[in-house]
């Protein structure tokens, strides 16, 4: 089953349906505009025969094999909580993008860490948050590399995205884009950017069995003089926000140890003092990975296509994890899965 078909929604369920090792049994939708809808109609591509629907008993009916979640939890991390309680208590597994105190259970918002927990005891599921970063970027990527490291100094690592493209505009919003930089956004300030952006240190430190003295933080945000087009709010008049910039430090053995940046631009061009892509310039995703120690690794990886990694992810670990034991499962948990659309004869598929 498939639920949420917002930007990113409609890309991961183009996925699952050219997924040969998956077959999609369900759909949720929310707006009247898709309800009713062939689940191929909604992706672009050839009729499926998958009806949207918003009626959440016919889906738990379905006793799929998993859920694959991509809607949005801004500002409704409790609705999201309660949507995806009832498959996992039924033996549904789960895999989300959304879900952020669930990246790393300990650190999480317990009041959405325990129900979860719960309920993949009683349903004897699985559930898994991942994609792009949260997820695989600073977590399995990360942790491959620090492998091959003897002495660890430090390390930092830098998300920069121009986001001139990006239709997700809660998303943007929590980062306070087109609006007064002077005001401090809601990621900064909210539980929303401890579970995620904190919670990453707070992994990678578990990762390397640190203990974290303290965390310190500081946000930028910079408005350009030109009117900017954007995909998620039109015209961005100048003087709004173009560019923001996220930095946390953890400190560790009395020093600050592991480093975190996040640099979001509606324009490539904003904000040019701050640290740019080597690879490419405008569209796109990347990520630098820098180790101080022995020895020393600079990595950049960069998808000139952004974020369609997220969903493609979270679909590549489905088969993974209707296999995996019951409960929470955390980037330390999985392996690295391949991906599966590349011709041949089907596999026989799990449903969802």
């Amino acid at each position: 089953i498939a639920w949420g078909m917002g930007y990113l929604g409609k890309q991961g369920l183009l996925q699952i349906i050219g997924d040969p090792a998956l077959e999609l049994v369900g759909l949720h939708v929310s707006g009247d505009d898709k309800r009713g809808c062939d689940a191929g109609e909604i992706a672009g591509t050839a009729p499926t025969g998958v009806m949207a629907t918003s009626n959440i008993d016919e889906l738990l009916a379905l006793d799929a094999d998993c859920l694959v979640y991509f809607a949005s939890t801004v500002g409704r991390d409790d609705d999201a909580t309660a949507e995806i309680l009832p498959f996992l208590a039924a033996g549904t597994n789960v895999v989300s993008i959304s879900h952020f105190d669930l990246q790393y259970p300990a650190h999480g918002d317990q009041r959405h860490v325990d129900p979860i927990v719960a309920a993949c005891e009683r349903g004897g599921s699985s559930f898994l948050l991942t994609g792009e970063e949260p997820g695989f970027a600073f977590g399995q990527q990360l942790f491959a590399i620090l492998s091959t490291i003897a002495r660890l100094d430090a390390v930092r690592i830098v998300e920069m995205s121009d986001v001139q493209g990006y239709g997700g505009t809660d998303s943007l919003l929590m980062y306070g884009f087109n609006g007064d930089p002077a005001v401090e956004p809601p990621m900064f300030a909210s539980q929303v950017g401890a579970s995620w952006h904190i919670a990453t240190l707070k992994g990678i430190a578990d990762f390397l069995g640190l203990a974290i003295d303290r965390i310190e933080q500081q946000w930028d945000s910079i408005a350009v003089d030109y009117p900017i087009d954007t995909v998620a709010f039109g015209e961005v008049a100048a003087g709004r926000t173009a560019a923001t910039r996220w930095r946390v430090s953890a400190h560790c053995l009395g020093r600050p140890m592991i480093r975190y940046e996040k640099i979001l631009r509606l324009h490539h061009a904003a904000a040019p003092e701050w640290e740019t892509p080597a690879l490419a310039k405008g569209a796109g995703v990347t990520h630098k990975i820098f180790v101080e120690g022995a020895p020393e690794v600079s990595e950049e990886l960069h998808r000139p296509r952004g974020t369609s990694a997220t969903p493609t992810i979270a679909v590549n670990a489905v088969p993974f994890v209707c296999a995996a034991p019951p409960g929470v499962l955390t980037q330390m948990d999985i392996p690295l899965f391949p991906p599966r659309q590349f011709g041949g004869i089907p596999a026989k598929g799990v449903s969802a």
